[in-house]
Parts: C-alpha cells; structure tokens; sequence
C-alpha cells in the first residue's frame, strides 16, 4: 500500500534455508580455530577462547571479533568466504525460496537489514540503494538497504563500529524518522537480537504523540508461551510496537511464508488491514 513501510530482517533469508547470525556467528568462531598464525604455526584462537566465544549471546559481538581477529592476521577474504556462504539457500528449504515474491506482493516502501542479494531480483539494478541514505529520497519503486550490500564490501554494517557510524549519520537518521513518522511501518524477519531499529525508535523517532500505533513486529511464538507473548507486547508497546504474532508449533520459523503468503492474497489499498489483522488476533 502506498503508506506501508516494510523493514525486512534476516528470518526472512533464514526461511530460505540461509544461516541467521548465530550460525555464522559460531562457523567464523570455527574458522578461527582451523587457521593458523603466519608467524608461529598457532591456531588464531586457543581452546580457552574458543569458549569464552562460544558463552557469548551476543552474536554481532562475536561477528566483529573473528573479523578482526582474521582481518589482523591477513585472513580477511575467509570472513567474506564465511559471510557469502551464510547468504545460500539450501534444498530443504527449496518450498520457500519464493518468499521475497510474496513479501513483494505487499506493494510497500521496502527497507532492509541483510545484505545478500535474495531481494534484489525484483528490483531494476539501479533502483537498489545502499549508501548515501536522504530524507528527500524516499520513493517505494527502490529497495532500500540500510546496512549495506555484500556487492559492496565498504557499504556493509556488521561492526559494533559500523553500526555506531551509521546510526549517528544525521542524513541516515532524518531518513529513518520521515518513515517512522509518516508510514504504517511493519518488522518482518526480526528477532529480540536487532535493537538497532527498535533503540532508533526510542531515542530518535517521534513517535510518543501516536494516538495509536503505527508500528507493528511479526513474532512467532509457540502454543502455552502466552505469557511470553505478553511480556513482547509490554515491551514493545512501550515503544509504540504492536506485537503481531503466530504460532509457530506446525512448521516451526518457516511458519512466516505462510502468514506472509497468506496476507499478499487478503490485503487492500488501505493500511487499515495490519489493523484489522490485529485486531483478529485479539479476538
């Protein structure tokens, strides 16, 4: 629809059968293990760190120290080995791989997080951004990828330092607030790991003046995690988030082309109907 912003995550790729950031996470953890230092013949990282890793919850914490650690050592090229890998679909998951094309169907202004290049195929070339973010152009004809593309190796935010420089850019954040402001926004594909967007929100949005929301997250959940349910709601409620969720107990996180597939057939011109969604939901 012509107000709808859709945000698309990396469980939209994960449906593909594509690695989400903790298997990369734990296969570049693997890789520094299995190559040696130039000088002295040593693993780059000891068994010692290897589980000091391996305790880390935070995945892009972990994602950012085999980089450099790799990088430090001449080992660059492996990350990207590693990262392009993560991107492939596999052919369990062959069912799914038109996901993009139903999340198409939506016909919204599409912004996304990941950097492979599945989304792109429904996209002339030079409609597909990834640098130089401005408020002035917003135009829902582009696909907007706001952490860059594995095309370009300098446009990709995946550091703690990227994701610093990035969301300080004034340009970048003026263009965040005119779509949070001004769209029906909808997170798709994204997990309690990316608070990247979601702190944007808080600290930079003006969404407190919202008579009501605007803003809604897909969230799988499984049948009894209904209290689980009602913390997500508390929490992003707080931040002017609509919680929109699915059970997940029949196909687990491929649970999302459906409902994805399911809401191209039923939606209309108006965003009235994530509203409406909701609102069968709560009854």
């Amino acid at each position: 629809t012509k107000t709808l912003a859709v945000f698309v995550g990396a469980g939209v790729s994960r449906v593909m059968g594509c690695k989400g950031w903790d298997d990369l996470a734990s296969n570049l953890v693997k890789r520094c293990t299995s190559i040696t230092k130039p000088g002295d013949g040593s693993p780059l990282l000891t068994f010692r760190e290897t589980e000091i890793l391996a305790r880390y919850s935070d995945h892009k914490k972990t994602i950012t120290i085999c980089y450099d650690i790799l990088k430090d050592n001449g080992y660059e090229n492996n990350f990207f080995e590693e990262l392009e890998q993560s991107f492939k679909p596999d052919e369990e998951h062959f069912p799914y791989r038109d996901i993009y094309q139903q999340l198409y169907g939506l016909r919204g202004l599409f912004i996304t997080t990941n950097a492979d290049k599945h989304f792109d195929l429904h996209f002339n070339k030079d409609r597909i951004i990834y640098k130089n973010f401005h408020p002035d152009d917003i135009d829902p004809t582009k696909l907007y990828r706001i952490h860059g593309s594995i095309l370009d190796r300098e446009s990709l935010v995946f550091k703690v330092q990227d994701y610093i420089r990035t969301y300080r850019n004034n340009d970048f954040q003026s263009f965040l607030r005119r779509i949070f402001n001004s769209r029906t926004v909808l997170f798709v594909g994204y997990g309690m790991s990316e608070f990247e967007l979601l702190d944007f929100i808080i600290t930079k949005a003006d969404t407190g003046h919202e008579i009501e929301s605007k803003h809604f997250i897909l969230l799988s959940f499984y049948t009894g995690e209904e209290a689980d349910l009602k913390f997500e709601q508390q929490y992003h409620n707080k931040m002017g988030i609509t919680v929109v969720a699915y059970q997940k107990d029949q196909n687990g996180y491929n649970q999302l082309y459906e409902v994805i597939k399911d809401w191209n057939t039923r939606i209309n011109q108006t965003s009235t109907f994530l509203y409406e969604t909701y609102k069968e939901i709560e009854d």
